[in-house]
């Protein structure tokens, strides 16, 4: 049988390439177990081939449509430069255009590095919590792609653009509703490892979208400082107004919320407030103190809570007085979802919708022994986050219902913000 031979003008390849003997030998290769792909994979030698030979059609393309459009320009030169792909370091050479409008996708200027599509595979491996040597034991095992750490890093690293640009996005003037808690975890400091608070930022939006706000990594416990410079930082973002604002019980909380937004309704989580009771109650009095308070924050109004509350001291006959005067502390707080309507006090009298998300923090970060810097905590988070969106990212049930009454409630203070 005769042979075909390819003549291929451009490339590293000669001109009397025998691309026949070229795929023989490509056959064989794959027959004795050798990758396509890695530094010395089989199709090493025509990747360069590939890319050149997509600029110089996508060189003619923007060429036609310049003449097309009345434009005078055309080929001026050509240069070269490296580039770094999964094959190893390739050369090519490429042609330049006359007026330097020619702005190359498969190589853009300045680019000095190929994307084979491994790259999405690296941030789906690293979102998945997969350390960097998971990844390239993962991507040479399956692929036969032998990578470097510090390659995988830097495509990890790439996405910080990403990062910064949502973490410093803007923000609505009102949010309905913020739920604001902290999740500890260990970063490296100057000083060693420290276990720091991550500050935690999720809101319901006027269209009723929940969405991560923001996350703050902190410089050491959680404090009500702390907050306040993270409060600080939503203004600055271009956040004014807040209608509602679940926490917990940190001390001094209340006055930092106060002075960042002083018409938000503060709403203290009864969820915390009895997870506190229970340590001061007998194991075998748990279940029917529980059941009598749900009866105080499922009472129908405040009236009808704080009747629950004095029936539940008088039934238990002053052994536990001090849980009644650490609810009366409180109480303001936690009350003051009382006048909400139903399905949305069911949302607001707990930072549940914000546990959910600290449980998926929780997941990503309590394999890792220590992250090297915020930054790598973010990308992290960000992207592992990202990937799991759908489990908290789902608008509120019911929101329409939940609008006309809020918009009754807070009067114009909401209603100018609807459709803006």
């Amino acid at each position: 049988m005769i042979q075909k031979k390819q003549t291929i003008s451009r490339g590293n390849l000669p001109e009397d390439f025998d691309y026949e003997r070229f795929r023989q030998e490509v056959i064989s290769g794959l027959i004795e177990g050798k990758a396509l792909t890695g530094e010395s994979g089989l199709l090493q030698p025509l990747i360069a081939d590939f890319v050149q030979g997509a600029l110089d059609a996508e060189l003619q393309d923007h060429l036609n449509t310049e003449r097309a459009a009345g434009i005078s320009n055309r080929r001026n030169g050509s240069q070269s430069k490296m580039i770094r792909s999964e094959s190893g370091d390739i050369k090519i050479v490429y042609d330049r255009d006359r007026n330097s409008t020619f702005e190359p996708i498969t190589v853009k200027k300045r680019q000095h590095q190929l994307g084979l599509g491994f790259d999405n595979q690296i941030l789906e491996l690293y979102a998945m919590s997969n350390s960097i040597a998971d990844i390239r034991t993962h991507l040479e095992k399956m692929y036969g792609v032998q990578m470097s750490d510090g390659r995988i890093s830097e495509v990890i690293n790439a996405t910080w653009d990403r990062v910064r640009e949502w973490k410093e996005r803007a923000l609505p003037s009102l949010f309905a509703v913020l739920f604001i808690d902290a999740v500890h975890v260990k970063i490296r400091r100057n000083d060693g490892v420290a276990t720091v608070a991550l500050y935690v930022v999720y809101g319901i939006s006027v269209e009723g979208k929940r969405e991560i706000v923001a996350l703050y990594p902190g410089q050491g416990a959680e404090g009500a400082s702390e907050w306040g410079r993270c409060l600080q930082h939503l203004k600055n973002r271009g956040l004014e107004d807040v209608l509602i604002i679940c926490s917990d019980g940190i001390s001094g909380l209340k006055e930092v919320i106060q002075e960042a937004f002083p018409m938000a309704r503060i709403q203290r989580c009864v969820v915390h407030k009895i997870r506190n009771c229970f340590k001061l109650i007998d194991s075998k009095d748990q279940k029917q103190v529980l059941r009598q308070l749900k009866d105080v924050y499922h009472a129908i109004n405040e009236a009808a809570a704080r009747q629950a509350l004095e029936d539940f001291g008088r039934l238990w006959d002053g052994k536990y007085d001090v849980i009644v005067q650490m609810w009366e502390k409180d109480w303001d707080e936690l009350m003051a979802c009382m006048d909400l309507p139903i399905a949305l006090r069911k949302i607001t009298y707990t930072t549940n919708a914000i546990e959910n998300l600290n449980r998926e923090i929780r997941r990503v970060t309590k394999t890792k022994g220590a992250w090297v810097s915020d930054k790598a905590l973010l990308i992290q988070l960000f992207l592992s986050l990202d990937r799991n969106k759908k489990s908290w990212n789902k608008k509120v049930h019911q929101w329409a219902t939940i609008r006309r009454e809020l918009s009754i409630l807070f009067g114009d203070r909401f209603n100018k913000h609807i459709n803006q």
